[in-house]
Order: structure tokens, then C-alpha cells, then sequence
């Protein structure tokens, strides 16, 4: 990336987070200090992070910050907006104003319904954003049965999105938006050992499943195998996050405590291992197809 667009994309991210941190002690007016205090801390992690991704050359992580930004500033403006149209500074707590925000959005019925689905498409074909953070608002607002319905749909219109722009526009719109190294990595893996190689690292936790489905689309793998496995797979996960961030399986409250601590815990040994043993284990994954193939052979 030019020099020129590295600094553009900074200074965009300065001015979102300017706009989130410092807009929220005249915009907010009516909410509590620490809803405040965490979108100061919102903002200054924003421009700290774009500064370091800046200093150290990582293009694909200063894009990220910015997508980041942008989608936090655009429900910051929603909430902003509500606040003055709906007279949410007039309710006393921060409680009873997000209580407020969720009926709003619960009556908007079908226009919020496709609201949450275009989330959901748009956090596995542009936006890296973690899917539970994506799938949890929903629940709450719906409940889990309805969000999991919603939430699949929009994910599964988004991996067919993914397979087609690689199919349809080739390697380099898959390099722009995955990155040339992901793009060439995953090329290699799917393009011998493809589809059970496929099917695995959809269900393993240590895979950038929305990359996949990118380079799925510039492999020989046909359509209708790769939209059977990802509806298999993917509403499945799914409805996973949705129950579990639901509270109706695992209580947030009494015995629900320590397993929850317990469950957290896991997850980020599991992310810490994934992220420092990852090519190990795509590596072993691969060799262990290739020596099936040369047995087959």
C-alpha cells in the first residue's frame, strides 16, 4: 500500500475517533459516566491502534481498524440519533435507555429483521468482525430460535457470496480483500486435498472460515458440494453462540458463574494456541491427506 493511502486511512481513523470519543460528552447527553468512559476508551483504542499498525508496516491490520471504526461510529450515530428522537435522555438509568433501544428495534419488526440479516452477510464477506459480537444483539432482541433463524440465513448468504466473487472475479479481488499470503496458502491446501480438507477446517475453530469460502471459489470445488457443507455446518455453530449467549442453557447467574469463568478461560487458552500453533497444525492436516492420497495411488 502507497504511503498516501496508509496515511488517508489514518486520518480517517483519527477523525472517527475523535468523533466517537470526544462526541460523546455533548451527543450522550443523559447517560452514565461509564457508558461515557467506554466510548473514550473505544476511541483512544482505535487511534492507538491505527498509530501502531501505522509504525509497524501491518496494511491488512490498519484496514481492519478502520472497518472496525466505521462499523462502531454508524451504531454509535444510530444510538446518538435515537437518543434525540425517542427522548431516551428523559429515562433515568442506562438501563431502562438500552431496555428502550431494544423495543425500538423489536417494533421496527421486518425492517430490523433485515437490518440483523445484512449484518450478518456483510461480517463474512467485508467486516472482520468476531460473530458472536454479531450474533448476541439478535438474541436479545428476538431470542435465541429466531436469532439462530435470522443469523444462518445471512451467514449462509454470505459464504455463497464469498465462493462467487472468487469464482466470478478471481484471485486478485480474493487477494484484496483476504490478503495475498492467506489467498495462496489456502489456494495450496484446497486446490490438491480440497473437500474434506474443507469440511474439517469449517468445523475446527482455527480456521478463517469467510477466507475459505473466498479461495473455495477459485478452487475446482463445485457449488452445490460447497453450499451442502455450509449448511450442514454453519447453523449449527450458529446456534451454538446463540444459545449459549442466550443464558437459557447456561445460566449467567448462580452455578452459571464459574462455568462461564471456566468456559472463558478455555477460549482464550484455545485462541492463544490456535494463533501459535496454527501453521503446525494446518501443516500436519495437509501431510496427513497427502500421505492418504499416495496410499490411494
Amino acid at each position: 500500500m502507497k504511503i498516501r493511502s496508509k496515511i488517508l486511512i489514518f486520518s480517517i481513523i483519527t477523525a472517527l475517533c475523535l468523533y466517537i470519543g470526544l462526541g460523546s460528552v455533548w451527543l450522550m447527553e443523559g447517560w452514565g459516566v461509564w457508558i461515557r468512559a467506554a466510548l473514550h476508551v473505544a476511541g483512544a483504542a482505535g487511534f492507538v491502534a491505527g498509530i501502531v499498525f501505522l509504525i509497524i508496516k501491518k496494511d491488512a491490520l490498519l484496514k481492519t481498524d478502520l472497518v472496525l471504526i466505521s462499523c462502531f461510529a454508524l451504531v454509535y450515530t444510530a444510538v446518538v440519533i435515537l437518543n434525540f428522537t425517542a427522548n431516551l435522555s428523559e429515562l433515568e438509568t442506562d438501563g431502562e435507555k438500552i431496555n428502550r433501544l431494544t423495543e425500538l428495534l423489536r417494533s421496527a419488526g421486518g425492517w430490523s429483521m433485515a437490518v440483523f440479516v445484512l449484518v450478518q452477510i456483510l461480517q463474512v464477506v467485508v467486516l472482520p468482525l468476531p460473530a458472536v459480537v454479531c450474533y448476541l444483539p439478535g438474541v436479545a432482541i428476538w431470542g435465541p430460535l429466531t436469532a439462530t433463524l435470522l443469523a444462518s440465513v445471512g451467514v449462509l448468504l454470505g459464504a455463497a457470496i464469498c465462493y462467487l466473487l472468487g469464482r466470478l472475479f478471481g484471485r486478485r479481488v480474493v487477494e484484496w480483500i483476504a490478503g495475498r499470503e492467506a489467498t495462496e496458502k489456502y489456494a495450496d491446501y484446497l486446490g490438491r486435498k480440497g473437500k474434506t480438507l474443507f469440511v474439517i477446517m469449517q468445523i475446527l475453530p482455527f480456521f478463517p472460515d469467510d477466507i475459505l469460502c473466498l479461495v473455495a471459489g477459485l478452487t475446482k470445488m463445485n457449488f452445490p458440494f460447497f453450499i451442502a457443507t455450509m449448511i450442514i455446518v454453519r447453523p449449527a455453530i450458529v446456534a451454538m453462540y446463540c444459545y449459549l449467549g442466550s443464558g437459557s442453557v447456561i445460566p449467567f447467574s448462580g452455578w452459571g458463574i464459574p462455568v462461564w469463568i471456566a468456559i472463558f478461560a478455555v477460549c482464550v487458552v484455545l485462541a492463544v494456541l490456535s494463533f501459535k500453533y496454527q501453521d503446525k497444525l494446518e501443516s500436519r492436516l495437509k501431510g496427513l491427506f497427502k500421505n492418504k492420497k499416495d496410499k490411494n495411488q
